[in-house]
């Protein structure tokens, strides 16, 4: 799902990095905040938002992502939908729910044999005799 720029506020900065004779001129960095309340998603989307994301959502209940990797605020503003999109789109992701493997029978019947022969070793240690065990 794609966030619409209607629910994001853009804020710009000046930014570090490359830039040149005009590093100190320029606002390339774009910083976006979204109230997660003002999202078209169900209370359960919202919640499950909220848990995932929590070290990126501030005491007012919005997201906020950055961008300053490229040298053009357009480029930057277009980084930043794409981080929000990406992020939202990872927070409402489920798992599906793990199915336990049953073990092969074959491996149940080598694991009954090796326990018997070790009983056997065992066993003719304590009663202190040569032992008449069957390897394989």
């Amino acid at each position: 799902m794609v966030i619409d720029e209607k629910y994001i506020r853009f804020k710009t900065a000046r930014s570090s990095g490359p830039g040149g004779q005009r590093v100190n001129k320029r606002a390339t960095k774009v910083q976006a905040q979204i109230k997660i309340e003002a999202l078209p998603f169900s209370e359960e989307e919202k919640k499950r938002i909220r848990e995932k994301l929590s070290n990126r959502i501030d005491q007012d209940d919005e997201l906020l992502v950055e961008s300053e990797e490229e040298r053009f605020q357009e480029r930057n503003k277009e980084r930043v939908i794409e981080k929000l999109n990406e992020l939202i789109k990872g927070a409402l992701h489920k798992d599906p729910p793990r199915i336990p493997t049953r073990k092969r029978n074959s491996v149940k019947e080598r694991e009954v044999r090796h326990n018997h022969l070790r009983y056997q070793k065992k066993k003719s240690r304590r009663e202190g005799k040569s032992s008449d065990i069957e390897e394989e």
